[in-house]
C-alpha cells in the first residue's frame, strides 16, 4: 500500500554556525500521531510508527510516498536498517499463556518482499547482529561493539548506571552514548578517550563524522516544560540550538548526509539539513 504525500516548508530561515549550516526546518506531511522515527544511513529512507509501536512504515524522502511494511503489534519497536538502507529488521509481538514473545522478520525496500527469520519465543535478539555489519549498540550495562564478525562487550564508564542508544561514527571511528545520569559521551570504539559532549540529552544521532543531534529535554517534576533539539561539535562541544521553545520535542534522528528527522509530542514530524562541512 502506497500513498504519496506532499513536504510543507515552514518559516524558519537557514543560518550558520562555524562548520555547520543548518537550513530550515520543513513539516513532512504525515498522518498526525507519527512516532519513533528511524533513519536510514544513507538518509533516503524514514521508518515510523505509532506511539505505542503499532505497525511499521516506511516514507521515501525523494517521492514522499509512504509503503506499509507491516501492521503488526511490537512492529516499530527499534527497528533496524541493513548498512545499504536496502533491508529493514523488525519483530513483531504476540502473547503465549501470559507471555509476550516476538519472531524476526526482514523486509526489502528494492522488491518490497517480507520474510520471517525467526519464530516468535521469549528470546533477546540482536537486530543489528542479524543484520551482519559492523555496528555499536547498548546492552543496558556495556555497550557491544562488532567489528570485522568479532563482537566485544565494553564499558567506558566504570560507574555507569546503564547505557543509552549507542551507536558508531558513519566513517567507523568513534562511538557515541548517552548514561542517563551524566551525559552524552563520545569515545573511541574500544573505549578509550571517553568525553562528555552534554550534560544530558536523549535519542543522541550522528550527523556527518563530526557534529550528532541529541534531544533536551528539562520538566517541573510533572510535565515537559522545555525540549529542543541541539547540534552538538563532538570534537570541542560546541552546541547549536535547532529548534526554540514553541516546540516540544519528543525524538528525533539522523543520516550520515546530515539529513535529521524529529518528532514533537503530538507526532508530527519534521525535517531539517545540516551541512557539516566534514
Amino acid at each position: 500500500m502506497k500513498t504519496t504525500l506532499l513536504t510543507i516548508a515552514l518559516g524558519a530561515l537557514a543560518f550558520s554556525a562555524g562548520a555547520l549550516t543548518v537550513g530550515e526546518s520543513v513539516r513532512l506531511n504525515i498522518e498526525n500521531g507519527a512516532h519513533h522515527p528511524v533513519l536510514a544511513p544513507d538518509g533516503k529512507t524514514l521508518l515510523f510508527s505509532t506511539v505505542n509501536h503499532e505497525g511499521l512504515k516506511a516514507y521515501d524522502m525523494a517521492t514522499a510516498t509512504i509503503t506499509v511494511i507491516d501492521d503488526s503489534r511490537g512492529a516499530g519497536f527499534d527497528p533496524v536498517f541493513s548498512t545499504d538502507g536496502s533491508e529493514v529488521y523488525y519483530r513483531t509481538a504476540i502473547t503465549v499463556d501470559g507471555l509476550l514473545n516476538r519472531d524476526v522478520r526482514s523486509f526489502s525496500l528494492r522488491n518490497g518482499k517480507a520474510s520471517k527469520l525467526r519464530k516468535a519465543d521469549r528470546n533477546d535478539v540482536n537486530l543489528a547482529d542479524i543484520a551482519g555489519d559492523d555496528f555499536v549498540c547498548a546492552d543496558y550495562k556495556s555497550i557491544a561493539v562488532s567489528r570485522a564478525g568479532k563482537v566485544n562487550r565494553i564499558s567506558p564508564l566504570p560507574d555507569a548506571h546503564s547505557y543509552l542508544w549507542a551507536s558508531m561514527s558513519p566513517d567507523g571511528s568513534r562511538m557515541i552514548f548517552t548514561e542517563p545520569f551524566k551525559g552524552v559521551f563520545v569515545a573511541a570504539l574500544d573505549g578509550s578517550g571517553v568525553r562528555r559532549i552534554a550534560t544530558k540529552g536523549d535519542f543522541p544521532a550522528w550527523a556527518g563524522n563530526d557534529w550528532v543531534i541529541t534531544v533536551v529535554s528539562h520538566d517541573d517534576g510533572y510535565v515537559i516544560t522545555d525540549a529542543r533539539l541541539y547540534a552538538v561539535n563532538v570534537n570541542d562541544g560546541t552546541m547549536v540550538s535547532l529548534t526554540g521553545e514553541d516546540i516540544l520535542v519528543s525524538e528525533a534522528t539522523a543520516s550520515a548526509d546530515g539529513t535529521v528527522i524529529y518528532t514533537d509530542i503530538v507526532g508530527e514530524m519534521y525535517m531539517i539539513k545540516l551541512n557539516t562541512a566534514d
